[in-house]
């Protein structure tokens, strides 16, 4: 049996402002609020979950779920339909792109990138428009 990848746990150190990015910004669908772990609709077939990491902790007290180092080793992408105008949205919302709209003919993709409240790197991607030069 193969399993199905039906959510993604993102470990946030404090609920209310990365609720306040995912709904109120991004605008994703809340389908279960339960306090310190909030289901999002990222897509009909998959889930954002976010859990405050210190309730996890309690929770799980054998898992480390300290940061090591510092660093972060994943991306979370999100396709939407018009890149330049979904980041000028952003930008109205006073949100800061940590990389502007940029063409990638090597991925076949425009891309923008920026960090959620708890550092988390973002990449909001489309396809290259036609009418570009790349």
């Amino acid at each position: 049996m193969t399993p199905e990848w039906t959510h993604t746990w993102l470990l946030v150190e404090s609920m209310p402002p990365a609720l306040r990015f995912y709904h109120d910004t991004l605008g994703l669908e809340i389908i279960s609020n339960l306090g310190v772990f909030v289901e999002l609709k990222a897509n009909p077939n998959c889930q954002l979950s976010l859990f405050q990491r210190e309730a996890m902790q309690t929770a799980e007290p054998a898992i480390p779920l300290a940061l090591a180092g510092g660093q972060r080793s994943s991306v979370i992408a999100f396709e939407v339909e018009a890149l330049d105008s979904y980041c000028d949205g952003l930008r109205e919302k006073g949100v800061e792109l940590t990389s502007a709209e940029t063409n990638h003919p090597e991925w076949g993709l425009r891309t923008a990138f920026l960090y959620d409240p708890d550092g988390n790197l973002l990449c909001f991607y489309s396809g290259i428009p036609a009418d570009s030069d790349e």
